[in-house]
């Protein structure tokens, strides 16, 4: 019996203990989101992914701006004949004509050649 009151004694405190710690935790995300708040513009700036990466940045140094050498698919997810290698973001692979794996990838970037792509910094798919 002595046993089994001092295991339930240790519940509630640990309890007790686990729930002060909540509290206190949730206390400083409160005082911490009220900061990150404040250094946000107002009203927030929309943008979408899309925007930012067909948007061409001119160099503040006077350099020429340099020609990108890939294309982005259709809405079906076929590059054009012009640029038949497709290339994968996520998987960091291009894929060419007649390859395995080329009818079912849905491409990231369409490139003309695969020195182009390589260039990049993608790498030819194994099948």
């Amino acid at each position: 019996m002595r046993i089994i009151r001092k295991i339930l004694k240790l519940a509630v405190i640990a309890a007790i203990v686990g729930a002060l710690a909540s509290w206190f935790r949730s206390r400083s995300s409160e005082e911490t989101e009220g900061e990150d708040e404040e250094d946000l513009p107002w009203p927030p700036i929309a943008s979408s992914v899309e925007e930012a990466s067909s948007q061409v940045v001119e160099p503040i140094d006077g350099s020429a701006v340099e020609p990108r050498e890939w294309i982005t698919c259709d809405g079906s997810g076929n590059c054009p004949s012009s640029h038949p290698i497709k290339a994968k973001d996520s998987s960091g692979l291009y894929h060419v004509p007649g390859g395995t794996l080329y009818e079912r990838t849905i491409p990231d970037r369409c490139y003309a050649t695969t020195e182009a792509a390589e260039s990049d910094g993608y790498r030819p798919s194994q099948r």
